[in-house]
């Protein structure tokens, strides 16, 4: 334990590990995985990676070491042979362990020295998303962006994440870091939302219909959309009782959360016509103060609701004119 505090006070300065970069990555960090293993006491344990978790973040914040091929090298050779193999067992560890391997762990796939494939196994996708099962005042950013990386890796198994059961959890959370007005959270919430809502049109479609929200009410693209129920999310159709958050976030000022917020809203009345298309027009006083507030904002927002509007009902755009409160001509036609 004396070692581990020496060891963590010199990794307290910065400009040490940068200037000895390459002997915390050759012989200090190696180190620490074969004290964590054999070490009960839980302190110590946290210190190991502790210390190789801080010494990552100055190394990573220096472009000229994250540029050096050798650095890099380096860095991706520890987080195979001592950090993935060690993972399981931090994320099973007492806290505040599993909370920082999993920071670490989001870390290491940004600067790609870890891929999403490498941890595409049951175990470890179930022990990402177990924070949504729990109390989600206890929920990081890390534990968003991790989850969200693993529901938008092409080589991820839809299977896995359909055995989870975790979409109704996901609309908590949105509608959670939305009334906490938690602004970090708000956007790899939305993109966690988006990419289980994919699962269920795949993905090159909804690039399309996320850019052509008029392709909604299209009844060829429609037939050519039929849902593989091998490659989809079976509960998704709990998101639809979330139409009334995600429309709220639409009129985020935000351009990004706004463009976010309204493509699951489009995406979603595909994935789950049904749930979504009751929970859009059960929000009709919501969608009509919408509207009217995005009539001089962002063009694409506004077009995905009136034509989720004109999907939802084909004749609510001449029964609910007090909704849109504009002539129907203003609705921009497919060519």
């Amino acid at each position: 334990m004396t070692l581990l505090r020496v060891l963590e006070a010199a990794t307290e300065e910065p400009s040490v590990i940068l200037r000895e970069h390459k002997i915390f990555t050759s012989r200090f960090l190696p180190s620490l995985s074969i004290l964590y293993k054999g070490n009960k006491d839980c302190d110590a344990r946290f210190l190991c990676l502790k210390i190789l978790s801080d010494v990552m973040i100055v190394i990573f914040s220096d472009s000229s070491l994250t540029a050096d091929e050798q650095c890099l090298a380096d860095l991706k050779t520890i987080s195979h042979k001592y950090f993935l193999p060690m993972y399981p067992s931090f994320a099973e560890d007492e806290d505040p362990i599993p909370m920082y391997a999993q920071k670490l762990l989001v870390m290491l796939m940004e600067h790609d020295c870890v891929k999403v494939s490498d941890i595409l196994n049951e175990a470890t996708v179930s022990q990402c998303f177990e924070f949504l099962l729990g109390d989600l005042s206890n929920a990081n950013v890390s534990n968003v962006k991790l989850c969200f990386a693993l529901a938008s890796a092409p080589d991820m198994d839809s299977n896995i994440l359909s055995q989870l059961q975790v979409v109704r959890r996901i609309g908590n959370l949105l509608e959670f870091v939305t009334a906490k007005d938690m602004d970090d959270f708000l956007e790899p919430t939305l993109e966690l939302c988006r990419a289980f809502i994919i699962r269920g049109t795949g993905s090159n479609r909804s690039i399309v219909l996320s850019k052509e929200p008029a392709l909604l009410v299209d009844s060829a693209f429609s037939m050519s959309i039929a849902v593989d129920q091998q490659s989809c999310i079976m509960d998704i159709c709990d998101l639809g009782g979330s139409m009334a958050i995600f429309l709220e976030v639409v009129g985020n000022s935000d351009p990004q959360i706004s463009d976010l917020a309204s493509d699951c809203v489009v995406l979603l009345l595909k994935a789950a016509p049904r749930e979504a298309t009751m929970g859009l027009l059960t929000n009709l006083p919501k969608l009509s103060a919408l509207l009217d507030s995005l009539k001089h904002g962002a063009p694409l927002p506004l077009t995905r609701l009136l034509y989720s509007l004109a999907f939802s009902s084909p004749t609510s755009l001449w029964l609910s004119r007090d909704v849109v409160k504009e002539p129907v001509s203003w609705l921009p036609l497919h060519k």
